[in-house]
């Protein structure tokens, strides 16, 4: 097991939290998992890879690692929740497309001067600061060009993998 799935390993351990072999199995695919994913994504990657391990499981470890801050949850709005290993995040917000549920890192510059000027004037110590912009993507705003020009063809938005 790596650093960062041992990490989360022993806090998990640390809480009280027994360590079963499908909690393992999962801490070890989001020490490697790059950008963001959902349940969903993580069960069927894990069912390529030939590893068993049931979709309610998978949910309930999900929310056991946002309870203690090891995930962060994202809300598209598409009654869908999108996950990002702590490992994986660095500071940065998302563009969150509101059609194809895309979501596009932006990195956080300028959002770092806000948070220290925003610490200096208020007396606060802000741990991390959590943007999300939605609008729509350039494919769905072409899409949505085309559709109004009559020249989609029938085609519909497809989201690109992240």
């Amino acid at each position: 097991m790596d650093r960062e799935a041992q990490q989360l390993k022993d806090v998990l351990v640390s809480r009280g939290l027994k360590n079963t072999r499908e909690r393992e199995t999962i801490l070890k695919e989001l020490e490697v998992r790059k950008g963001h994913f959902n349940a969903e994504k993580l069960y069927f990657a894990l069912n390529r890879k030939g590893t068993k391990v049931s979709l309610p499981t998978i949910y309930r470890t999900l929310k056991l690692l946002e309870k203690y801050h090891l995930i962060d949850r994202l809300d598209i709005k598409q009654n869908c929740f999108y996950y990002e290993s702590i490992f994986q995040k660095k500071d940065h917000g998302h563009m969150i497309c509101e059609r194809c549920g895309r979501i596009v890192d932006f990195p956080s510059c300028s959002l770092e001067i806000l948070k220290t000027q925003i610490d200096k004037e208020r007396n606060f110590k802000s741990a991390n600061i959590s943007i999300q912009i939605f609008g729509l993507c350039g494919n769905c705003q072409k899409a949505s060009e085309n559709r109004a020009l009559g020249t989609d063809g029938g085609q519909r938005c497809r989201r690109k993998k992240n």
